[in-house]
């Protein structure tokens, strides 16, 4: 196109020759990214000024001219680059859509196997203690009974509320829970803390926290023969640290036959830890006591700690042998 407005031009058509000239400035701005574009167009507008020594033009068309090539190339290139962006915007929000579905299932996924994991199994050492009792101590067994019944209710609710992202379970309820299951079934508990027992942890932490007792005891109970389970959570200077061990790892002669697969649980768990920026280690030591390691960071107001020390073992330590 450019060629043929110089030949035109060259040719004393001087009522034609722009005309082509404009619309190479149109194609070079949809064309060409933009820095090339601004050069093509301002090379076009050049050779105008140059040629109009070679033909007769008044300097109202050669201004004319000039301004409209740049204008139609930036015009154009305006237009193509809007275009474009709302092309990637109208991407960008389906994968957004795409993402925040993938992310809710994987939430609710991640709740329910939490919440039916621990629920479950509670209900079955109870249902099994019940069976056990209902010749010995009838009055017992339809305690256990009522119980599973209770669990059965809670489950239902907390199911309803995982689906609607409303559970949020708290430390306090967590730790009863679990010496409750503990105690069902026959495992020695033991819990010890240096944090007062009505500090305020933030939601979000107190969430995970809340989270990893569930699923340390809910391992501890399905997948291990423990007789000892311990729970620590200790505040430092600038992060609180929550421990889970239990004596439930099978010994095996060869120790490195000893799974260190990590199950849906546990990746759900280590998801929660991530996104508050913590860290979530599960390790198997001297061949038989598992342990659980959530660390978050947190530094909390000192005159919720105890002053100087942490509590003595008779305070900080609670044993439920079942």
């Amino acid at each position: 196109m450019t060629v043929l407005s110089i030949l035109l031009a060259l040719s004393g058509q001087a009522d034609k020759w722009l005309a082509p000239f404009i619309f190479t400035s149109s194609y070079v701005g949809g064309s060409l990214r933009a820095k090339q574009a601004s050069l093509t167009a301002i090379g076009l507008a050049l050779s105008i000024i140059l040629l109009s020594w070679s033909v007769t033009i008044t300097w109202l068309e050669l201004l004319q001219g000039t301004v409209f090539i740049l204008a139609v190339c930036f015009i154009v290139m305006t237009v193509i680059r809007a275009i474009k962006t709302s092309r990637e915007l109208r991407i960008a929000r389906e994968e957004i859509a795409r993402l925040a579905v993938v992310n809710e299932r994987l939430r609710i996924a991640r709740d329910l196997h939490d919440v039916l994991g621990h629920n479950l199994s509670m209900i079955a050492l109870k249902s099994e203690l019940a069976r056990r009792l209902i010749d010995q101590a009838p009055a017992r067994a339809v305690s256990e009974i009522m119980d599973i019944e209770q669990v059965a209710r809670t489950t239902l609710q907390e199911v309803r509320e995982s689906v609607s992202n409303y559970r949020q379970p708290t430390l306090e309820s967590e730790l009863h829970g679990a010496s409750e299951i503990l105690a069902a079934a026959g495992i020695s508990y033991q819990y010890s803390t240096n944090i007062e027992a009505h500090t305020l942890f933030p939601t979000a932490i107190e969430s995970v926290l809340a989270w990893g007792v569930r699923e340390g005891v809910t391992n501890c109970i399905r997948h291990g023969r423990a007789h000892q389970c311990s729970i620590a959570l200790y505040q430092e200077s600038s992060m609180v640290r929550l421990t889970i061990s239990n004596d439930g790892v099978v010994l095996k002669t060869d120790p490195d036959s000893i799974p260190r697969t990590t199950g849906n649980g546990l990746r759900g768990l280590n998801e929660r830890v991530e996104a508050l920026s913590g860290t979530c280690e599960s390790a198997v030591l001297d061949g038989r006591t598992f342990r659980l390691t959530i660390t978050l960071p947190y530094s909390g107001n000192s005159s919720k700690k105890r002053d100087a020390q942490a509590f003595s073992n008779d305070d900080a330590e609670r044993s439920h042998a079942g």
